[in-house]
């Protein structure tokens, strides 16, 4: 299996998804991501080498990002790739501490229940006795588990760094919210009254929601004007 094949596989398991399903939620065929998964072409003989576009088809998929796969896949370079600074003690050290006095089933399902991502047991049984290295995926589930950023995975650390750490990454995530929200509160702000009492009122709801998917779908406000025209 290649690394980017092994790739897709921990993420599909990591969703608890069989093949069947996660081909089915791509709209490919389960034998064509089975091919993706054993990184071989059987006709071929050679790698499968996915396109952009399918990279993005599964990214889209599992929801994990797209510049990921693209650097997995090798279309992209990554000067700070984490494999070249990667230190097994250090992350078998950082994986222990998260863990606590939790056994692996244990420590398993946590992580699913705070996460909704699946790491199963097996794997981190493997991760423990030094078989297998987290891929880029596995270490940002095992973040956002842990409330740290991914670079806590490079050092050792202790329970204070640790503490530390959450501490710095919960005030981050604070100040982005806050930020976010005064964007939209000023944008809301901008707006006339008018428009302001529409987008309150309940009854509007489904019309703001078709707005926004006209949006997202680049059809031109002219053109909804034009609907509006003829239809009232």
């Amino acid at each position: 299996m290649s690394i980017l094949g092994e790739l897709f596989r921990e993420i599909r398991l990591s969703k608890n998804w069989s093949i069947r399903q996660a081909a089915k939620n791509m709209g490919i065929s389960y034998s064509y991501l089975s091919i993706l998964e054993k990184g071989i072409d059987p006709r071929t003989g050679k790698d499968s080498n996915p396109k952009p576009e399918m990279l993005k088809i599964i990214s889209k998929a599992y929801n994990y990002p797209y510049e990921e796969l693209m650097k997995a896949a090798g279309y992209l370079n990554d000067d700070n790739n984490y494999s070249k600074k990667f230190d097994p003690i250090a992350f078998l050290n950082n994986l222990r501490l998260i863990m606590g006095k939790m056994s692996i089933e244990e420590f398993s399902s946590d992580i699913h229940d705070k996460t909704g991502y699946q790491i199963k047991s097996e794997q981190i049984r493997s991760y423990l006795s030094g078989d297998i290295q987290p891929f880029p995926g596995t270490l940002n589930i095992l973040s956002k588990y842990a409330q740290v950023s991914k670079d806590f995975w490079v050092n050792k650390n202790t329970d204070e760094t640790f503490l530390y750490e959450k501490k710095n990454y919960n005030e981050t995530v604070s100040k982005l919210s806050q930020e976010s929200l005064s964007k939209d509160y000023l944008s809301f702000s901008s707006l006339s009254e008018e428009l302001k009492e529409f987008i309150l009122n309940k009854d509007n709801n489904l019309y703001l929601k078709y707005a926004m998917e006209a949006k997202k779908k680049g059809i031109n406000p002219n053109t909804l004007n034009l609907l509006d025209y003829f239809c009232a």
